[in-house]
């Protein structure tokens, strides 16, 4: 009798490891589906994630093209797309394939299936395309304030520069023929104890400023700065060099 009762004692004891090896085999599979399931699902939500961020780029409307043609192109710097940095509702794009349209005022980008997709100007943070920084200003108030649209943030220190270009669609008469150009003017705005003041020439650009004017004029002078010839050059300068005097 006891002899029997180990015998069954001894059949159980090798069935059990069996059984645990059985479990164990299962649970792992289990185990690994729901780690299957867990990746497969973190990697749907990164991606829905991504696609809703990119997403808001195509919202736009797509660009129309011109009607006419015109012996200039109207874009800023390129007529082609130009890879750029944009911050476009708080979402920085490191490399977007873009372009400005001046006489529109639209930022336009190229998307993946070779569309001109128009920028929501109200939505654009900054672009920074061709070595500039462009951003969507909204009027702030201050006496002179400018009107709003995409602006050059061309300095940002003691004063406040911005650079605003304006396009024109004009025509001549070469040879009984209709041609179209763009014309295009250039305008600056220095905020400057709390107001803006447009700067126009170097007349504007001395009388705003006021102080260190014998210094000033040395530096345009010896740095060969012209407003006509280059604009932007000599206003920026003159401004840094200002801010420098006002330092000393």
């Amino acid at each position: 009798m006891c002899n029997f009762v180990a015998r069954i004692v001894s059949l159980r004891m090798i069935k059990i490891p069996a059984l645990l090896c059985l479990l164990l085999l299962c649970w792992q599979h289990l185990s690994a589906q729901d780690s299957l399931r867990l990746i497969t699902d973190r990697q749907a939500d990164d991606y829905m994630g991504a696609v809703a961020n990119y997403a808001t780029l195509f919202s736009g409307n797509r660009q129309q093209p011109y009607l006419i043609t015109t012996q200039n192109h109207p874009y800023f710097k390129e007529e082609g797309y130009t890879t750029g940095r944009l911050s476009y509702c708080g979402i920085v794009y490191p490399a977007i394939s873009l372009r400005w349209d001046l006489y529109r005022d639209e930022l336009v980008m190229l998307s993946p299936g070779y569309y001109n997709i128009i920028l929501i100007n109200e939505n654009l943070d900054f672009a920074e395309i061709c070595g500039y920084h462009i951003f969507n200003f909204r009027p702030d108030g201050l006496p002179g304030c400018p009107q709003a649209g995409n602006y050059i943030l061309l300095y940002s220190g003691e004063y406040l520069l911005l650079e605003k270009f304006n396009l024109e669609l004009d025509k001549k008469d070469e040879y009984n023929t209709i041609k179209y150009y763009f014309s295009q003017s250039t305008k600056f705005y220095l905020q400057k104890d709390g107001a803006y003041f447009k700067i126009k020439n170097r007349r504007t650009l001395m009388k705003t400023l006021d102080t260190h004017r014998k210094e000033l004029r040395r530096f345009i002078r010896s740095n060969d700065l012209s407003y006509r010839r280059n604009a932007e050059q000599m206003v920026l300068g003159v401004i840094k060099e200002h801010e420098k005097l006002n330092k000393l």
